[in-house]
């Protein structure tokens, strides 16, 4: 079985443990970003990802003393006009700017009562093949005591689409100095079974190297459906802002009014929908979290209250592509 439990340790004490869905924060499509933070803060009591790019242009203010781990991210998403699968592209959107030594201040001044986990930089506009992605991350990630360290692969070429799955696998030894591995839901394949397939072969060959427990991170992919196939494909943390962006219900992701119809009725004010969606698209995640999690006990489809079936004939697809 590619799914499996897996976490960050420190002193061979489990710290995170995975499988994981951050719920997201972005000042990209939410430029009132820090007072969603603040409003979450009564009801989110795990993890959660902001951005070492809001910290640095004061996006959002700490400290984040609640989670119980944080995930602090690259920036790359913020920095670049791009947008994950499920979201309503922005024509206004304009990135402030953003370099290394943006983000090395940012990190190196990181201080945190919780848990941190400090993924590599990124620029959309700043593309290195895969070897050199490791050695910069490597160069660049600080290390602290309580703090877990993560590269985020990206294509090697600003014309690419995709990350460099061939490259991935053949430095797979390489890894061996991070906590854990992540890519983008968009740039790890074209179509969904591509994705789950490249997911399983990056798992495989972790595997095969005696890295099988580094925990893979699925970036832009917190979703009813998706991110359970990419989690039995072998991935293990999920983050996305679809959370934030819509309503989910019923193993569906919905437009807002109509979930809060559907779930509250009609008479809802409207300036209420976006604090009520968030509230319970909270529970859904981690009501789905503890879905994997019993699914890694038993072994069994029935786990997933939606679209176990779906989910079962997707992964054997990719078993049979991979010949496992």
């Amino acid at each position: 079985m590619l799914a499996k439990r897996r976490g960050f340790y420190k002193d061979g004490k489990e710290v995170i443990r995975t499988p994981l869905l951050l719920p997201s924060f972005s000042s990209k499509g939410f430029p009132n970003i820090n007072n969603i933070l603040k409003a979450t803060e009564e009801v989110i009591d795990g993890e959660i990802l902001v951005s070492a790019y809001d910290l640095h242009h004061k996006k959002i203010e700490g400290p984040f003393d609640y989670p119980e781990a944080i995930f602090l991210d690259s920036g790359g998403y913020e920095a670049s006009l791009d947008e994950e699968f499920a979201s309503i592209p922005k024509t206004d959107y304009t990135p402030e700017k953003w370099c290394m030594d943006d983000y090395s201040r940012v990190v190196s001044s990181w201080v945190s009562s919780r848990p941190s986990v400090i993924i590599s930089y990124d620029h959309p506009n700043e593309r290195i093949d895969t070897v050199k992605q490791i050695k910069r991350a490597s160069e660049t990630l600080p290390h602290g005591e309580n703090i877990f360290r993560e590269i985020l692969l990206k294509p090697e070429e600003e014309k690419s689409e995709e990350v460099n799955i061939e490259d991935i696998v053949k430095n797979i030894h390489r890894f061996a100095e991070f906590d854990a591995i992540g890519v983008t839901e968009k740039e790890v394949g074209s179509t969904q079974q591509d994705r789950m397939t490249n997911i399983a072969r990056i798992r495989q060959s972790l595997n095969t190297a005696g890295l099988g427990d580094k925990p893979i991170h699925v970036f832009g992919s917190l979703d009813t459906v998706s991110t359970p196939l990419y989690f039995v494909a072998g991935a293990d943390i999920f983050d996305g802002l679809t959370w934030l962006r819509f309503a989910y219900h019923n193993g569906m992701t919905l437009y807002k009014h109509n979930f809060v119809t559907l779930r509250f009725g009609t008479q809802v004010k409207s300036h209420l929908v976006d604090a009520r969606c968030s509230y319970e698209n909270y529970y859904y995640i981690k009501k789905l979290q503890l879905e994997m999690r019993n699914f890694l006990i038993n072994n069994d489809y029935n786990c997933f209250s939606h679209h176990g079936d779906i989910i079962e004939s997707a992964l054997r697809s990719v078993i049979e592509e991979l010949e496992v």
